[in-house]
């Protein structure tokens, strides 16, 4: 009895690759291993993670070296007073310390402005001199949680009349690398200027956050005017 032939076309059937690729694997591993798409790795692209960008940290030595300027900057000034008697010089009546605003913009200050004078106001104690607080409230406040507070900014809960002889303040100018600042004592009753003084900071960390939450004065916007044509 005689089977008919099947005719070999030379090329594998679909159904007959994994047999055969199971063969060459386990007769021929290394080269098999060679022409297998799926067993070699292929380069993929590296991800590397990027932290989010965080601000350098405040350290003590920008901190200190902030006060020390200011330190200088009080130097200056009292070494510029025609006369530096505590007690019967040009400031024996009392000076009152007032926030340093930015140049450009006498209505506008920051905390850089509000620290510089906080500091000014230390070092005029530190050195005898009479130091009114024009902040402080006619009684004090107590909140639960919160403290006692006997400071102000609001016009009525201070005092409405403060009498003092001279007047400490000043500008700042920030600059790209630096803040350029101008400390002066004025006489309060005749406008004359007794003493002046300059600092130079550099423009780090502590300086940018103290320049962050610059604030103006509000002003009353004026009313407005309504006009009306005649016609004659």
């Amino acid at each position: 009895m005689q089977f008919p032939r099947k005719r070999w076309s030379g090329w594998p059937t679909p159904s007959s690759l994994p047999k055969i690729v199971a063969l060459a694997l386990l007769f021929f591993p290394v080269q098999a291993a060679a022409f297998w798409p799926f067993s070699q790795d292929k380069p993929h692209a590296q991800v590397e993670a990027v932290a989010p960008a965080v601000p350098p940290a405040i350290t003590v030595n920008e901190a200190a070296a902030l006060r020390a300027e200011i330190q200088g900057l009080a130097n200056e000034l009292f070494r510029n007073l025609a006369d530096a008697d505590p007690e019967n010089g040009d400031l024996g009546k009392g000076v009152l310390v007032c926030t340093f605003v930015e140049l450009k913009k006498l209505s506008r200050t920051s905390s850089l402005g509000r620290y510089v004078a906080e500091q000014l106001m230390n070092e005029m104690q530190q050195r005898r001199y009479e130091v009114l607080e024009i902040r402080k409230s006619q009684a004090v406040m107590l909140q639960e949680k919160r403290g006692e507070f006997g400071l102000s900014r609001n016009p009525a809960e201070i005092s409405q009349a403060v009498a003092a002889g001279a007047m400490l303040t000043g500008t700042y100018t920030p600059s790209k690398d630096s803040i350029v600042i101008n400390a002066r004592i004025i006489d309060n009753r005749s406008a004359r200027l007794l003493s002046s003084a300059t600092a130079i900071i550099p423009r780090n960390q502590l300086a940018e956050q103290l320049l962050a939450d610059s604030a103006s004065v509000r002003e009353a916007k004026p009313e407005p005017l309504y006009l009306k044509k005649l016609e004659l």
